[in-house]
């Protein structure tokens, strides 16, 4: 799979909120990197996914902007709205930083 595909799987993975999409689709070094500043790998995934859910069913994911291997994007997920800035080559997504109200 080349870098945008790993990407635009990572992407649908958190629109539909399945914590397997998206673990299917980062490196083994990942870091989701939360505004309260916790950092989540690889294998918390699942329990992030599980807390997400309490606030929506589904990830609006808009406004994508891809310069290199980083890439810029809008979300919403019930009431909170926010932003990620995200690190990505062929293997896979490797850091998030989250940012939202």
């Amino acid at each position: 799979m080349s870098a945008q595909e790993k990407l635009g799987g990572y992407a649908n993975g958190f629109g539909c909120l399945d914590a397997t999409a998206i673990a299917a689709n980062v490196t083994a070094e990942y870091q989701l990197l939360d505004r309260d500043g916790v950092a989540y790998g690889k294998g918390d995934l699942p329990g992030y996914i599980s807390e997400l859910r309490k606030h929506g069913e589904k990830m609006e994911i808009t406004n994508v902007m891809v310069d290199g291997d980083k890439a810029w994007c809008k979300w919403q997920l019930g009431e909170i709205v926010g932003a990620g800035l995200i690190t990505f080559g062929d293997d896979g997504v490797s850091q998030e930083q989250l940012f939202y109200l």
